[in-house]
């Protein structure tokens, strides 16, 4: 199963799959809006990633520890969190799927953004929650894609869940991908 969709793949009912983001470029490509060429790594990449890591029951447990009224506790339960992502490594076959995505826009630089699949909805929004990284080469593509998962466990985006009540919802991340010239 490709866990990737190239802008024109994607339209605005796709939130759940490619995030905010990810769904808002798709329908502006559609719509023949001028957007950068790109795509979008769609949020059963990341799901993946967790299944086969078996980081989903340890996210939650360590979710649960969190008091939004003590920031020492936020700080600790995300570091935790964003070090467990980057020790584990991506499936190989994922991992290639991208590279191959980051040959075929033929491109010396992309932007990675990440894209909640609860952006853009009626409770909340995530913008600027969430990382971007500029001037990504072919190089660190895989690497960025995982800072951009991780950035769903940032002190600001824990704190961000329980403001907007959604520590008991489950909430994954897309990351959209699109040239980018210096």
């Amino acid at each position: 199963m490709s866990h990737l969709k190239f802008f024109k793949q994607i339209h605005k009912t796709d939130v759940a799959i490619a995030g905010g983001k990810g769904a808002s470029l798709g329908e502006m490509s559609n719509a023949r809006i001028p957007v950068p060429p790109g795509f979008v790594v769609l949020s059963s990449a990341f799901d993946r990633f967790l299944e086969e890591t078996k980081l989903n029951a340890e996210i939650e447990a360590r979710l649960k520890e969190v008091n939004p009224d003590d920031t020492n506790s936020v700080d600790r339960v995300s570091a935790v969190l964003r070090d467990v992502i980057h020790d584990h490594k991506m499936p190989e076959d994922l991992a290639q799927e991208i590279l191959q995505a980051f040959d075929e826009l033929n491109a010396e630089f992309v932007a990675v953004r990440s894209s909640a699949t609860a952006e853009d909805g009626s409770v909340a929004s995530w913008a600027g929650e969430l990382e971007t990284y500029l001037n990504t080469t072919r190089e660190n593509v895989v690497e960025r894609v995982k800072n951009c998962w991780s950035s769903l466990f940032t002190p600001r985006a824990i704190f961000y869940r329980h403001e907007k009540d959604l520590s008991d919802h489950y909430v994954s991340v897309a990351v959209v991908w699109s040239n980018y010239t210096r």
